[in-house]
C-alpha cells in the first residue's frame, strides 16, 4: 500500500513533465528476490492483430528471431542510437499494414555491472520464416540498423542473432474452464473458429492469447 501511495502514485506526475517519447516506470507488484548477482531491467510486449493475409491473427507462430544486443555501458552514443532505432522498429510493428508478426517482446537492462554492458534482448514470433524475411528486406528501421553496424556509427555494439524454427508442431496449452484440465493445441489441430473443448468433460477452454 505504501508503495502504491508513494512511488507508483508519483509515476504519472513525473512522466507528465518528461520530454515526449520517454517515461519512467515503477513496477506495481513485488517481484522475487533472485540474488545479489541478478540484474533487473524492463520489458515491453506487443501482439499484432493481423495475419500475413490480413485476417485476425489466430495462427500458431512457426518462426522465431532472438537478437541479444550488448553495448559498453559508458558509450552513451551507441545506447542513444540503438534506443532510437528500437523505437522506429516498434512503430513499424504497430502499423495497421504490418502483417505476419505474431508478437514482439523486448527487454532492456540499462546496466549489467558484472559484464559492464547495457543489454537489449529482442524476441519476435512470426507466422513463418517467409513472413519474417519479407519484413526484414522491406523495413526502413532494419535497414538503418544494418547501416549503423556496417558504417562504424556504432562503436561498441555487439550482438548474438539466432533464428529458430520448430522441428515439429508448435503446441499451446490452455485450461478447461470447467474442470481445469490442460487442453493441448498443436499446429496440426489448431482451429481459430470457436473455443477448443476439453476431451474429458467437454467444457470450453479458457481463451488464452497465442503469445
Amino acid at each position: 500500500l505504501l508503495w502504491h501511495l508513494t512511488v507508483v502514485a508519483v509515476q504519472p506526475l513525473v512522466n507528465g513533465v518528461l520530454p515526449t517519447g520517454v517515461r519512467v516506470y515503477a513496477c506495481e507488484t513485488p517481484v522475487p528476490e533472485l540474488g545479489h548477482d541478478t540484474h533487473l531491467g524492463v520489458a515491453a510486449h506487443f501482439a499484432t492483430c493481423k495475419t500475413a493475409e490480413g485476417s485476425k491473427a489466430t495462427r500458431m507462430p512457426q518462426y522465431f528471431v532472438c537478437n541479444v544486443g550488448q553495448i559498453a555501458q559508458n558509450c552513451l552514443g551507441d545506447i542513444q542510437k540503438t534506443m532510437n532505432n528500437l523505437m522506429d522498429i516498434w512503430k513499424e510493428f504497430r502499423q495497421p499494414e504490418m502483417k505476419g508478426l505474431v508478437a514482439n517482446v523486448v527487454a532492456i537492462f540499462p546496466s549489467v555491472p558484472g559484464q559492464r554492458v547495457c543489454k537489449e534482448i529482442n524476441f519476435s514470433a512470426w507466422e513463418s520464416g517467409q513472413a519474417a524475411y519479407d519484413w526484414y528486406v522491406r523495413s526502413p528501421g532494419h535497414k538503418r540498423a544494418l547501416h549503423m553496424h556496417s558504417s562504424g556509427l556504432l562503436r561498441t555494439f555487439g550482438n548474438l542473432l539466432a533464428s529458430l524454427e520448430p522441428e515439429g508442431n508448435s503446441m499451446q496449452r490452455r485450461r478447461c474452464g470447467r474442470c481445469a484440465r490442460p487442453v493441448v493445441l498443436e499446429t496440426s489441430n489448431f482451429k481459430p473458429s470457436g473455443p477448443p473443448r476439453c476431451g474429458i468433460c467437454g467444457g470450453s477452454a479458457l481463451s488464452h492469447p497465442i503469445f
